[in-house]
């Protein structure tokens, strides 16, 4: 009998790996990878404090990206509560629903929905 028949000699001898299976490992490749957390430069900061403040007096909606280590989450809604001493925000999104949100996971903020 020929070797490659034997045990898993047909799979370890086939060396051949077709698109799809490369480009499903290199996305699950980069899934596993830890992301890091983007440095805001202060000009970013600075935008970022003025649409929450906007928020906050105005009532406007604001979209928070926050960041985690598999993939980015988006927060939709209005300011409703911002606590200085513990560096959080509570924002009321469209359903009513109130979320507390640590200043320091918030990589972006963007005006409108």
């Amino acid at each position: 009998m020929s070797k490659k028949l034997e045990r898993n000699g047909l799979f370890e001898s086939s060396r051949m790996m077709l698109p799809e299976h490369r480009e499903a490992y290199v996305s699950h490749q980069q899934r596993l990878a830890p992301r890091v957390r983007p440095l805001l430069d202060p000009q970013a900061a600075e935008e970022m404090s003025r649409l929450l403040a906007e928020s906050l007096m105005l009532g406007t909606t604001v979209t928070l990206v926050l960041f985690d280590e598999v993939e980015d989450i988006l927060i939709s809604g209005g300011v409703v509560k911002f606590n200085q001493t513990e560096r959080t925000i509570r924002i009321q999104d469209e359903e009513g629903l109130l979320h507390d949100v640590r200043m320091r996971h918030i990589i972006e903020v963007r005006s409108g929905r």
